[in-house]
């Protein structure tokens, strides 16, 4: 799971950034939110050792959108040497304003133990109150929690509420995680249907593992019409983004099972 709450920030960050909130009230113009929006103005340029100056200054006279940027900024070495403490630190800041991404980062701080004290309990309530504000990240991270026991008692219904509230904004390690209850039957009746359906609305945002087990389900007919030339496609899909261990042996294994060449495929 850090691997992937890693992965996911990363993700976030890349495609803009998080919302700031959904719950707070509009603010009165301060002094400190002019220098937020030249800082965010920077940012947004990836000028980043030019935001933090901006964000420093307005993140200690208490703007919460500051804080969260500065504590980011620590999180992902954007400007500034990578500091978990101090990124701790400003986000839980922000995160108590309501700031749903700093709730998230905050909610990963405290599950991997970076710039805290690892406290699993503490994580999976960050992680609950930017879920609740809609982070798709947060609503993935809440529902492995709930399936592993972490931080809160296992409630595998829990968990598939929070995998289908990701995986309806496209997150695709929620989308995999989904298509696993729905094909393990846990937290729901199993359902091969909606198993292939989510594993394939993963499989076309390259997740690997979502891949091979797209592939798998062609191969032996299970919530789709069984088709080779299909399944291999897929495995070989998956062995490319990355697919490793057991599942990539066993894929290399059913490909040459298969044995079409690839010109043949899909």
């Amino acid at each position: 799971m850090k691997k992937d709450i890693i992965l996911t920030l990363c993700l976030v960050v890349l495609l803009g950034g998080f919302p700031y909130t959904t719950a707070r009230a509009q603010e009165t113009e301060t002094p400190a939110m002019e220098l937020f929006r030249l800082g965010e103005k920077s940012y947004q340029k990836k000028k980043y050792k030019t935001a933090v100056e901006y964000f420093t200054p307005a993140a200690e006279q208490g703007n919460a959108e500051a804080q969260f940027r500065l504590g980011e900024c620590y999180y992902f070495k954007r400007g500034v040497r990578r500091n978990y403490k101090k990124a701790a630190y400003w986000c839980e800041k922000a995160a108590r304003q309501g700031i749903a991404g700093a709730q998230y980062i905050l909610g990963a701080c405290y599950y991997d133990g970076k710039g805290v004290e690892k406290n699993a309990a503490q994580a999976a309530a960050w992680f609950e109150k930017a879920a609740r504000q809609g982070i798709a990240g947060a609503q993935k991270e809440l529902g492995s929690c709930y399936v592993s026991g972490t931080g809160v008692a296992p409630d595998d219904s829990t968990a598939l509420y929070w995998f289908t509230r990701a995986a309806e904004q496209g997150l695709a390690e929620a989308q995999f995680l989904l298509g696993a209850c729905y094909y393990d039957g846990k937290g729901t009746a199993k359902d091969l249907n909606k198993a292939f359906f989510w594993y394939r609305k993963a499989a076309y945002q390259n997740l690997a593992e979502a891949q091979y087990f797209l592939g798998m389900c062609y191969y032996s007919g299970e919530g789709v019409e069984q088709d080779n030339n299909q399944s291999a496609y897929w495995l070989n899909k998956a062995l490319e983004n990355g697919l490793d261990g057991e599942r990539a042996t066993l894929a290399r294994d059913m490909v040459r099972r298969i044995e079409r060449p690839s010109s043949t495929l899909r």
